[in-house]
């Protein structure tokens, strides 16, 4: 029987990436080291910048009543404008970047710090220059850390206005292991702006949450801002098209201003070879597809074989079902976009899909076209909504993300469930632990192994242990207690009562190096 089927007999309380490579991993490129400093600097934070091990239950703390800059309940940390004005051609852009920060910890801040994802390219980018109104401020960005110093030491509650004015040039989707990272990147027909702009990381438990990049899984943590973009592009073809999330306005044949509110990242992807289709769920959101032509395909019988459909079907039924079985798709559009590079990988409010899914796809839902797209759509709950360290805790985002994939599966192909257990995961063997860090793993295939195929193993165990209806309700109010939050594994396992953690016990030992929540 089908999932929402079975849950449907219950009375309920309320009614990035799908890595499939098998590659070794090599060291990440060198990037450039740009150093500034004005005659006087504000104190350095005396802990070190990769000091937190884990986040807390409670992510931050708000400032009591007698705070010097109490905040507005609701208001975002973070918040966005973008002005950019890209050469389309040339795959270069002149960028400025308003930054709105409110300071929600417990800590005085004399700095903040931002991740850069291009400075790990050589070349990709240039800070101009980094204000507080006309004031210049002191920086160091070194790989991807940007450490700002800031005018005077920031209370908590109060907030600070920066201004960034930077270039950069979008890389080559590169070839091999690189080529997974093609979500920032340029082909002949495709240019995407992927963890592009500097943003803000979260500051927990007395640090900043900024980790090594490797070539293992994500390792950025985000909280979630208010995003104002505006897009110039000039050098491009009439036919250019712009995929991108949020409320979106064309104020010229190549402008663009989207405004996307609680969104941890802000991504978009150009073509002039897009072919977009769209299609409403039942609840009115709206899913595009953006795709080649390539996703028209044959088989060897000479039958035509619409990929993109195919794709466009599975998102829509993807974000229908996850409503149903988490909670609420947060925002009114989801751009699902055909990628010139191996796999999938979420951002909020679009994810990408790789080619390879697209061209391969022979109209049996049997395939990676039907999973990855399942897997990633997924991600808005499991990322873009409920935030959690994906370096640390990897799990809790994708693990979750792969059961999804099973989810649909049982939902729409059910005669298909034997299959995707022993294609998607007994066919690998996988071994290690579930609740490993992406730096325990030497290679990719491990890493899937353990966090991707065995988390979906020990989640398909918790449902047998809990039954199919507490499983998803325990599900669903986890997404309702981590909206819009960074959050560890402790508030998953804490939303269960002792007599449950009793009867998961097994199943947490099975698949945890430190399984010992709760007992």
């Amino acid at each position: 029987m089908m999932i929402r089927r079975i849950l449907a007999c219950f009375s309920l309380a309320i009614s990035a990436c799908s890595l499939t490579a098998t590659s070794g991993i090599s060291p990440p490129p060198t990037a450039t080291t740009i150093r500034m400093a004005p005659a006087t600097l504000v104190p350095t934070l005396s802990r070190p910048l990769n000091a937190v091990a884990t986040l807390p239950v409670e992510a931050t703390l708000l400032p009591d009543a007698s705070s010097a800059c109490p905040m507005t309940a609701g208001q975002p940390i973070t918040g966005y404008r973008v002005t950019a004005n890209l050469n389309y051609t040339q795959r270069a852009a002149m960028i400025r970047q308003d930054i709105r920060y409110i300071n929600r910890s417990n800590d005085s801040l004399s700095q903040l710090v931002l991740v850069v994802d291009p400075n790990q390219w050589p070349r990709a980018f240039r800070l101009l220059s980094a204000e507080a109104g006309a004031t210049p401020l002191g920086y160091e960005l070194t790989g991807r850390q940007l450490t700002v110093d800031l005018p005077e030491t920031l209370e908590p509650g109060c907030e600070v206005d920066l201004t960034l004015d930077f270039q950069l040039n979008v890389p080559e989707i590169g070839q091999g292991i690189t080529a997974y990272r093609g979500f920032l990147g340029h082909s002949p027909r495709q240019l995407n702006l992927g963890n592009w702009l500097p943003m803000i990381v979260p500051h927990l438990d007395g640090g900043w949450v900024l980790h090594d990049a490797v070539l293992v899984g994500e390792q950025i943590v985000l909280d979630v801002a208010d995003w104002d973009v505006t897009l110039n592009v000039s050098g491009a073809p009439e036919t250019l098209e712009v995929a991108g999330p949020g409320e979106v306005e064309q104020l010229g044949a190549h402008s663009w201003h989207f405004t996307f509110s609680k969104a941890r990242d802000f991504t978009v992807s150009l073509s002039d070879e897009f072919r977009i289709t769209h299609q409403d769920t039942a609840d009115g959101i709206r899913v595009e597809l953006y795709s080649f032509d390539d996703a028209q395909v044959k088989t060897e019988t000479g039958d035509p074989v619409d990929g993109a459909a195919h794709a466009l079907d599975t998102a829509v039924k993807s974000v229908a079902m996850y409503e149903d079985l988490y909670g609420p798709y947060p925002h009114s559009r989801l751009a699902v976009v055909e990628g010139d590079f191996p796999d999938g990988m979420e951002f909020s409010g679009l994810v990408f899909v790789s080619r390879d899914w697209f061209t391969r796809y022979t109209g049996n839902p049997a395939a990676f076209l039907t999973v990855i797209t399942a897997h990633e759509v997924s991600h808005q709950w499991w990322y873009a909504t409920v935030g959690s360290d994906q370096a640390l805790t990897p799990w809790l985002d994708e693990a979750l993300a792969t059961y999804s994939e099973y989810a649909f599966i049982e939902e729409y192909y059910p005669d298909l469930k034997s299959w995707w257990w022993d294609w998607r995961v007994d066919n690998y063997s996988p071994q290690g632990f579930v609740d490993s860090t992406v730096y325990q793993f030497s290679s990719i295939r491990d890493y899937i192994n353990a966090i991707y195929l065995l988390g979906a193993r020990m989640l398909q165990d918790l449902r047998t242990d809990l039954g199919t209806e507490r499983f998803f309700d325990l599900l669903r109010h986890y997404y309702e207690a981590g909206a819009g939050r960074v959050v560890s594994p402790e508030i998953f396992w804490s939303l269960l009562s002792p007599d449950e953690l009793a009867a998961t016990q097994a199943t947490r030992k099975r698949f945890l190096r430190q399984p010992t929540f709760g007992s």
